[in-house]
């Protein structure tokens, strides 16, 4: 009953016998016959053939579910022994944004290797949606992310917080007004500004200004406009971007204002050309989060790692 159910799936997919079997390099006669046979074991038709596109009958959305179920099981086997060979092979690959993989990952990743000469650890850097999609496939162990993900196919742990600051270009006029609340560079890289003297201010006190934000999809596009938003307006926005990194130098040379992580000061180049702000925001806090899946035992490596950075949890990321 399941002999040809690849057959079956691939006329699914297209919706087209003609479609499918070019895809499947058989000839659409056969490919007919193949899923004749199905059906007949079946006892009942999968496809409508009277429509443009094919579609499926009652039985054949039944058969389709069956196929995917055992689709998942096979990708969850595969995953399953992937880990021993990982296992054997010592390797670890993990998923994290441009700014953890050449920022903050590899002082960690060399402390552990100092720890655990015998381990490999591949950092490889993916955007939001291809760190989610290379973890669920096993491409990725491990994620390092601040987005929020299903609990019911990753398990995760909080790994550290970081504060979203606001960088003002210190041109701009509205410094001047909030002198008691502007911030300089080395107040917010040597870890000052998380005193509770100096105080946050209202994201309102911006409306008028123009904003750069990342591009939708990103955690910091969604933060940005709820926090605005939470304050009483709209940001005017000028620009959006792929990376905080550009963001953050296209607001040193005074081309806007910009949500950045307070961490990135730690990296950087000091600079006088920026002011930072404590946004008045719950949700200028956000959690970094460490993922792994669900379906497939940890390797012992990547039990070490997380066990690791567990221990080593870094302050003012």
């Amino acid at each position: 009953m399941l002999k040809n159910m690849g057959y079956v799936y691939s006329v699914y997919l297209h919706k087209s016998f003609s479609k499918a079997a070019e895809e499947l390099y058989i000839s659409q006669p056969a490919l007919s016959s193949a899923i004749k046979k199905v059906e007949e074991k079946v006892g009942l038709p999968i496809f409508d053939r009277s429509s443009n596109p094919v579609r499926l009958t009652p039985a054949g959305e039944y058969y389709i579910e069956c196929i995917e179920k055992i689709m998942e099981i096979e990708n969850e086997m595969k995953t399953y022994f992937k880990s021993f060979e990982d296992n054997n092979r010592k390797v670890i690959n993990v998923g994290g944004s441009s700014f953890f993989c050449a920022y903050t990952l590899p002082a960690i990743v060399q402390e552990f290797k100092r720890e655990y000469p015998d381990y490999t650890v591949n950092l490889m850097e993916a955007n939001a949606d291809d760190l989610i999609k290379c973890l669920r496939s096993g491409v990725f162990d491990v994620i390092i992310d601040v987005e929020k993900r299903d609990p019911k196919s990753f398990d995760s742990f909080v790994w550290a917080e970081e504060q979203i600051l606001l960088a003002v270009p210190s041109s701009y006029d509205v410094n001047d007004k909030l002198k008691n609340y502007r911030l300089s560079f080395d107040e917010i890289g040597s870890g000052k500004y998380l005193n509770e003297l100096f105080p946050k201010v209202s994201l309102k006190e911006f409306e008028n200004e123009n904003f750069l934000l990342l591009k939708k999809g990103n955690d910091l596009y969604s933060r940005g406009l709820k926090m605005c938003r939470r304050a009483g307006f709209t940001p005017k926005v000028s620009m959006y971007l792929d990376q905080l990194l550009t963001s953050y130098y296209l607001s040193n040379s005074g081309k806007g204002i910009s949500f950045v992580r307070a961490g990135i000061t730690r990296y950087l180049e000091q600079t006088d050309k920026l002011f930072f702000y404590k946004i008045d925001d719950e949700h200028s806090v956000r959690k970094i989060m460490l993922y792994y899946r669900k379906s497939a035992p940890l390797s012992k490596v990547a039990t070490d790692f997380i066990g690791f950075l567990n221990e080593n949890k870094p302050f003012g990321i």
